[in-house]
């Protein structure tokens, strides 16, 4: 589908690739990101655009009692 189908345009592949680059370094900067969802994902020739996200962040580690 990004390479153009029917008679449609190529989709932008290089936006899709900045994203996938973005989150990760989200997720690494931001360990207690636990999951992330990004759904829809919407791509054009020309760029590319997450329509919604959702993230559920880890439990905060509890103080150890001393």
């Amino acid at each position: 589908l990004l390479e153009g189908v029917r008679g449609r345009p190529a989709l932008d592949r290089a936006a899709v690739a900045d994203v996938i680059e973005r989150v990760s370094c989200l997720v690494q900067d931001l360990p207690e990101i636990d999951e992330l969802d990004l759904n829809p994902l919407l791509v054009w020739p020309e760029g590319a655009r997450a329509v919604d996200a959702r993230i559920r962040l880890a439990p905060a580690a509890s103080p150890t009692p001393g």
